[in-house]
């Protein structure tokens, strides 16, 4: 396989973002790009810019995207047709993080291919910055008021790949998030931590997200926490359930990204 660069410009172009989150996002793309590109393939990298963004090309000639799938490709555990030129998995986790990631800091992401084993593109914009010096103290500014806009959070999920995810996303917000993936789990860690914010997921093996809830606002260290109810369960029954728990919000997968980042700075 074939790597080339192609970079069509005179001086240095510099983006805004978190360092550590554009490496995942970049590692994802060209790690996807490999994995369904044959040996004898090519994976080309080409960088542009205008006065605003700068955009990045990732283009391969490997096994491309189902014209099908395409529309589905960044969303959260899609899953590519189980053929032998696929055996490797889905694209699912990978591509929904590098889109959440990038837009958390102002960029996007969009995929195109023309079919079966037509290669795919995939093109990242990200915020261009011309004032260097000035943007490095505006970032220092907005640094300090993450810090202090920081919150505690726990997330219960079963599901590992998605509670990873969501704290990654949260955690690239500023925030510090702990994971527990049953109900034994998140008393323990609540009792210990004092969250500001707890997301549930309802249907945990054990003690549902329900009675987990129940069993929270009885706790001194969580009677006054924002519970969040995060599920795939969004029938008014279901809300009403979560009332009656003592949820303060019920949230239906999957969730818009910047709904769930102003609840968490809304949140006490």
């Amino acid at each position: 396989m074939f790597v080339y660069m192609f970079i069509n410009c005179s001086r240095p172009l510099f983006v805004r973002g978190d360092r550590t989150r554009l490496i995942q996002v970049f590692s994802n793309i060209l790690n996807n790009a490999a994995k369904y590109t044959q040996e004898e393939g090519h994976i080309s990298l080409r960088v542009a810019a205008d006065e605003s963004y700068v955009e990045i090309s990732i283009v391969d000639d490997g096994v491309g995207i189902a014209s099908a799938l395409l529309p589905y490709v960044f969303d959260l555990f899609t899953q590519a047709e189980r053929t032998p030129d696929r055996s490797q998995g889905g694209l699912g986790l990978g591509l929904a993080l590098v889109k959440s990631l990038l837009e958390l800091q102002g960029g996007k992401v969009s995929a195109h291919s023309e079919g079966k084993n037509k290669g795919c593109t995939f093109i990242v914009h990200l915020p261009r910055v011309q004032n260097f010096v000035q943007e490095e103290v505006q970032c220092a500014l907005e640094e300090t008021l993450n810090i202090a806009n920081k919150k505690q959070i726990v997330i219960v999920d079963d599901n590992k790949d998605a509670g990873q995810m969501l704290s990654l996303l949260l955690e690239s917000a500023g925030h510090e998030v702990l994971i527990a993936y049953n109900a034994r789990e998140a008393l323990s860690i609540a009792q210990r931590t004092s969250p500001a914010i707890l997301f549930l997921d309802i249907g945990l093996p054990g003690m549902d997200g329900y009675a987990l809830a129940r069993q929270l606002r009885i706790l001194p260290e969580t009677s006054r926490s924002t519970i969040v109810a995060l599920t795939g369960y969004g029938q008014p029954q279901d809300q009403e359930r979560s009332v009656t728990a003592g949820f303060d919000c019920h949230l239906v997968k999957p969730v818009q990204l910047n709904d769930l980042l102003k609840l968490v700075a809304d949140a006490s």
